[in-house]
């Protein structure tokens, strides 16, 4: 061989070397990055909860996907369990999706109840919201918005001040369901218990609230406390 040829292999040589370890370098960097890169967009997530939270508001997968940069399909699952877990233990709020197909999710508060706190020391607008959702299980789960404002008006809060409340934000919250009385005219809602009602209370929760309102021991509602007890201890069970 030349000198020209052994010349050429060796200066060859180093050069493959140094491709072969910057491709190494590159390789044990690469998943550091990923892992800073998925902690972003776990804080990310928990601040978007978090800001939700305050407005009682659903959080839409669509939305997380297009709110935080580097999200996909691939690591959604990952980046929500991370998310999930945090805010358990941080905050103590269980995140729940409704199913898979509407992609709506929630923070439940797994410390406040409502029978735990005497009425007084509820903020105005919880206060409407268990009224109207004890006022729909005591017409047996569907009442009409004339009723609604009816009990309102008797008990001191003026309909005219809490009808979009009770129409748009607790729908809009998913803890109400409104749909409109065939035939109607003007058109007529009636009221049911939302999605996130059902998950977030329990009826005899709602009705144990209703009897401090009344005044009244919560068995007083005979058929309906007992349906209500029957549904918790089912509810346990599970």
């Amino acid at each position: 061989m030349s000198r020209r040829g052994s010349s050429q292999k060796q200066s060859s040589e180093p050069s493959q070397r140094n491709q072969s370890q910057k491709a190494n370098a590159s390789q044990l960097k690469q998943p550091a990055e990923e892992i800073i890169d998925l902690d972003r967009m776990v804080a990310e997530v928990i601040q978007y909860f978090l800001i939700m939270e305050q407005k009682k508001f659903p959080v839409k997968r669509n939305d997380i996907m297009k709110l935080v940069p580097g999200m996909s399909a691939k690591n959604f699952k990952t980046i929500i369990a991370k998310a999930q877990t945090y805010l358990d233990d941080v905050f103590g709020f269980l995140l729940h999706e409704f199913d898979e197909k509407s992609g709506h999710y929630v923070l439940l508060n797994q410390v406040i109840m409502p029978e735990n706190l005497p009425h007084q020391d509820l903020s105005e607008n919880n206060t409407i919201l268990f009224l109207t959702l004890s006022a729909i299980f005591l017409s047996e789960g569907c009442i009409g918005e004339d009723e609604v404002w009816n009990m309102l008006d008797i008990l001191g809060y003026k309909p005219e001040n809490h009808k979009k409340l009770v129409t748009n934000d607790f729908v809009r919250q998913l803890y109400i369901n409104i749909e409109v009385i065939p035939q109607s005219d003007p058109p007529k809602m009636n009221f049911t218990w939302g999605e996130r009602a059902t998950i977030e209370f329990t009826k005899k929760e709602i009705l144990a609230f209703a009897a401090k309102i009344y005044g009244q021991p919560p068995e007083q509602f005979g058929a309906l406390w007992n349906l209500a007890e029957k549904e918790d201890k089912a509810r346990e069970a599970n």
